[in-house]
């Protein structure tokens, strides 16, 4: 079923973007005195969670899921590193998490309500997990704002 495919496959890229620009900026702060980084390590393990779940998910249906380009991830690290650079406060950091979770939050809510009726219901149930974990994270990163 190509609805199933195009959701997980959204799922797993998205905990996938977020597994690897969560690690980088946690390189690129690793050596500063920012309060947030507690919190940042806790949504990257829970990212990793989803990511291992999906993965297993993926297999069952016989998926192979399509590379995330090596751009997107290059640009995406860029990106981070110019803007800690520029601004490591956790208010800064805070920001551009938020940005990434909203993206995610918007991305696989839009495919659920297209896939509703044609998607097993495990998955749909799996993608609002996501997502609720997504807005808490956003909710709990509005503190450093």
């Amino acid at each position: 079923m190509d609805e199933t495919n195009e959701l997980l496959e959204c799922m797993y890229q998205d905990c996938y973007m977020a597994v690897k620009n969560l690690e980088s900026l946690l390189d690129e702060i690793k050596h500063k005195d920012n309060k947030i980084k507690s919190d940042v390590e806790i949504i990257l393990k829970e990212y990793e969670s989803y990511l291992k779940e999906l993965k297993k998910e993926l297999k069952c249906n016989k998926i192979k899921p399509k590379k995330v380009s090596m751009f997107a991830i290059i640009g995406a690290k860029m990106k981070m590193r110019k803007d800690v650079k520029n601004d490591n406060s956790d208010s800064k950091i805070s920001d551009i998490i938020i940005q990434g979770l909203v993206m995610g939050v918007i991305d696989i809510n839009k495919r659920i309500d297209n896939y509703k009726g044609e998607v097993n219901n495990n998955l749909i149930k799996l993608g609002n997990r996501l997502i609720e974990f997504q807005q808490e994270s956003i909710d709990k990163l509005k503190a450093y704002l």
